[in-house]
């Protein structure tokens, strides 16, 4: 098998087969367009991105509102693109229509999709990252800054940045009844 060093970044179509034979080597792997994304993460990374994703099951199963799934869950968007966010819902409707096999991606995009920044993170990929979640269904992404203490909550038609950690967040209607305040998230980053 290949090291991540030589492995091709740019396919036309990675399959699932090929995505699941790649290293364990602590990278996770996405392809945007047919490009392969490898980023691990850093210590803060990992432990934003757990305090969330505990936050979001806890009201998920009180709720009975869907499933939560942690950032080794790909999202088939397209035949050249899969996503996996640090952090995921899909609601119980949505259930399913994405989760044909438990045993392969998901089918489609999640309702939310959290992504925690990291220093290696580019703007444009982000952005594109972003176009490919909504144009496939995703109602709300979080892009979550650990290191600004912010949050920036994008719908299909607008942003906007929770600053301060007493700043409440919300779920809106992809998360009824979801709040926390953001002292929550980053506690002591």
């Amino acid at each position: 098998m290949q090291a991540a060093a030589t492995l091709p970044k740019y396919r036309t179509r990675w399959t699932d087969r090929q995505l699941l034979a790649l290293p364990k080597n602590g990278y996770k792997h996405e392809t945007l367009d047919g490009t392969l994304l490898m980023s691990p993460g850093a210590a803060n990374h990992g432990w934003v991105s757990i305090r969330i994703a505990s936050l979001l099951l806890a009201h998920t199963e009180r709720h009975a509102l869907g499933k939560v799934f942690d950032s080794s869950t790909g999202f088939r968007l397209s035949p050249s693109t899969l996503l996996s966010p640090d952090v995921s819902f899909v609601s119980v409707a949505r259930l399913p229509e994405v989760l044909v096999n438990p045993d392969k991606f998901l089918q489609g995009a999640p309702d939310l999709a959290v992504e925690v920044l990291s220093p290696s993170d580019r703007p444009k990929v982000l952005e594109a990252k972003l176009v490919k979640y909504f144009a496939h269904g995703t109602r709300l992404v979080w892009l979550i800054d650990w290191k600004k203490q912010e949050v920036t909550l994008h719908t299909a038609d607008l942003h906007r940045k929770l600053i301060g950690l007493n700043a409440v967040l919300t779920g809106g209607a992809v998360l009824p009844k979801f709040k926390c305040r953001l002292g929550d998230i980053f506690g002591r980053v």
